[in-house]
């Protein structure tokens, strides 16, 4: 059905402003302006909200006012709860940060390069705690401009109602349980493999401190093998997060509860980054998906210049509004794959020399590999999904009748063909379906760079003879 364009066009017209709002249009100005628009659907913040609550209340996105609905109640402050919480996280990424950054840097060396599994043992906590303080700062600055970047987003949202509302609530359910799903079962499973009782001690194998007391002797008697609280955090603290520990008379079960949360909130931060993508990706996208099922509707029909005007400024709206975003996450989009990346490479290479472990051990390098590469591939296709939204609809105005064809028309149909809408990373490279063949490339040219260090170098063999 052809969207009904008559007294509402002009009313509409005037609310795309809103994207550049004056100081004076704020808060109860703006509600005042649009009372009756703001029930025309659901958009974006009210599915988005409980995904965003969940996040605040883990420390991630201090946002207050996040479980309203109405997107001005939205705000954010140092001094609430969640901002404070937020910061207690960042300082305790940031000093196991510290302490890892120093032993990759007195570890990575050409020994650690060349055995199996040595160049993760020795970057993987610097890599995954440096992970989580960017993240971290990432996320507070864009909570800071979160309000202001819903409230331009709903005022989009609102001048495309006349198109409908966009079903978002079982993607994002769909997303978020089989992400988190799949997350903290890996999570778990890593827990599991490394402190059940009884298990091989990997941190035997490693120096405690410069004066070479070794853990191979004394960590079955001193590492707590009981099935109590307890013992989990003793053994989760000196398995998983050894590099933080000179010896083992440095555990303090107060200790071996702070990493165990420690560990837990960046864990989910770690895929919280991923999923806060693909949320926002597939918003995105369903917006644009909407112009094109209207375009479609409207094939072949004669249209007014009016009409034309009120297509080509929702196209011109949508594309600014994507430019936004872009800017804003931009560099999270950067982060998420740059450590999706270093984990994909340093998993497959666990996995390779994980042949000769346990069954039980190397089924879970598997399932970890896979799930990253999973996560990685559904993080690329949905923000490319909006590349391949907009880029279908300038098929659509080829369609216009000549009869119709008009200023408007021609506008419409040059922003449609010279812009190129995409998310992007830092402005470096555009998220796109061929951006996805780029990551398998670089995945693998350094996988086999990894291989090769590994193999064992022949000593050179010296022939005396007589000259």
């Amino acid at each position: 059905m052809q969207p009904h364009f008559g007294k509402r066009v002009n009313t509409i017209s005037e609310m795309l402003n809103f994207q550049k709002p004056r100081k004076n249009m704020v808060g109860p100005a703006w509600n005042k302006m649009i009372p009756r628009y703001e029930n025309d659907g659901r958009g974006m913040h009210h599915y988005f909200r409980w995904v965003l609550l969940w996040a605040s209340c883990a420390g991630v996105f201090p946002v207050s006012g996040v479980h309203h609905e109405n997107v001005f109640k939205l705000s954010f402050s140092w001094l609430s709860p969640f901002t404070v919480y937020s910061v207690a996280l960042l300082t305790g990424y940031a000093t196991i940060e510290i302490i890892s950054l120093d032993y990759t840097i007195r570890n990575l060396n050409e020994d650690s390069l060349t055995a199996k599994g040595g160049l993760k043992k020795a970057t993987s906590g610097s890599i995954f705690y440096g992970n989580a303080c960017i993240a971290t700062c990432l996320f507070i600055s864009l909570a800071r401009r979160w309000p202001g970047l819903v409230r331009e987003w709903r005022g989009v949202e609102i001048s495309m109602a006349r198109f409908g509302s966009p079903k978002l609530g079982w993607r994002f359910a769909m997303c978020t349980i089989l992400l988190m799903g799949l997350a903290f079962t890996e999570h778990g499973l890593h827990n599991w493999l490394n402190t059940r009782p009884g298990s091989k001690d990997d941190i035997a194998a490693m120096s405690f401190n410069s004066t070479g007391e070794s853990a191979e002797n004394d960590a079955p008697h001193l590492i707590d093998q009981s099935l109590t609280f307890k013992g989990y955090l003793e053994r989760f603290a000196l398995k998983t997060h050894w590099y933080l520990f000179t010896s083992f008379r440095d555990y303090h079960p107060i200790k071996g509860f702070i990493v165990m949360w420690l560990s837990l909130s960046a864990t989910f931060l770690w895929n919280f980054t991923d999923l806060f993508i693909m949320l926002v990706s597939t918003a995105l996208a369903a917006q644009f998906k909407q112009l094109t099922v209207a375009l479609r509707g409207i094939r072949g029909k004669m249209l007014s210049m009016v009409e034309w005007r009120e297509y080509r400024e929702t196209y011109t709206s949508l594309t600014h509004l994507v430019k936004t975003v872009d800017e804003n996450i931009n560099t999270i989009i950067t982060l998420s794959v740059a450590g999706n990346v270093y984990f994909i490479c340093a998993q497959l290479i666990t996995e390779i020399d994980s042949i000769t472990h346990s069954y039980f051990r190397t089924l879970f390098y598997l399932y970890s590999f896979l799930f990253l590469v999973f996560r990685t591939t559904a993080v690329v296709m949905l923000a490319a999904e909006i590349h391949d939204e907009s880029s279908k609809i300038v098929p659509e105005l080829f369609f216009c009748p000549y009869q119709s064809y008009c200023l408007e028309t021609q506008r419409f149909l040059q922003e449609a063909t010279s812009d190129y809408v995409s998310l992007t990373g830092l402005n470096m490279f555009s998220v796109t379906r061929n951006f996805l063949l780029g990551i398998v490339g670089a995945i693998l040219t350094y996988e086999i760079v990894l291989i090769q260090l590994q193999q064992p170098k022949e000593k050179p063999v010296v022939v005396m003879g007589n000259f």
